[in-house]
């Protein structure tokens, strides 16, 4: 009778312990798929193609005036003297012009600047000299004169110098900018969706 009883009793029970056994794996399996989804935030590094301001030396060209002085030679060499004296006539046809000369002569004697009627403007005397006279447009004439010996050699320089300007082409260096791309660096945060299992969510 014994016997009979506990073969009911085990009977019985392999149903409902097989079931359970069924629910545990059928359990496992679901909570092993990937059903939870979950968001998390993520930085993330990124580039970007950004224009930056470059500076570079460059040589640009410009239009100036710029004086220059010029001069006209009318005498330069050695003149025997005679009884009315070395003339030298010239001829001032700049504005704002200047008589530059010397004289050299072992005898002393008269240097002058004279107009041309006769009227002495600029007037020195002795063995050596040195003239700057700014002048007028107009007739001149210079004359060196000595009344005691003739027949040497007189040395004369003389010249007109003026100043004049002219437009010339200078070049100049100057700073300038120019647009160059450069990748720049970037972070940004991010929501990452990911799914994940039921065991992974709870063991994490």
């Amino acid at each position: 009778m014994k016997i009979g009883f506990w073969k009911d009793k085990i009977n019985t029970w392999k149903p409902f312990v097989a079931g359970i056994i069924t629910a545990f794996i059928l359990t496992a399996i679901i909570f092993a798929l990937p059903l939870k989804v979950i968001s998390t935030e993520v930085t993330e590094t990124y580039y970007v193609t950004e224009m930056k301001q470059e500076p570079y030396t460059a040589t640009e060209p410009y239009e100036t005036e710029e004086a220059y002085e010029k001069a006209m030679v009318f005498a330069d060499g050695f003149y025997k003297v005679v009884p009315s004296g070395i003339i030298t006539p010239f001829y001032i046809d700049k504005p704002d012009a200047r008589i530059i000369g010397k004289f050299e002569n072992p005898i002393p004697g008269s240097f002058v600047i004279i107009t041309t009627p006769n009227r002495i403007l600029w007037e020195t005397y002795g063995s050596r000299g040195t003239v700057e006279l700014p002048l007028s447009q107009g007739q001149y004439r210079a004359k060196f004169q000595e009344n005691v010996m003739w027949g040497e050699d007189c040395y004369i320089y003389l010249a007109t110098k003026w100043t004049e300007t002219h437009q010339v082409t200078r070049y100049k260096e100057t700073i300038k900018y120019q647009e160059v791309p450069i990748q720049v660096e970037k972070q940004r945060t991010i929501i990452k969706q990911e799914r994940i299992s039921v065991w992974k969510q709870i063991f994490k």
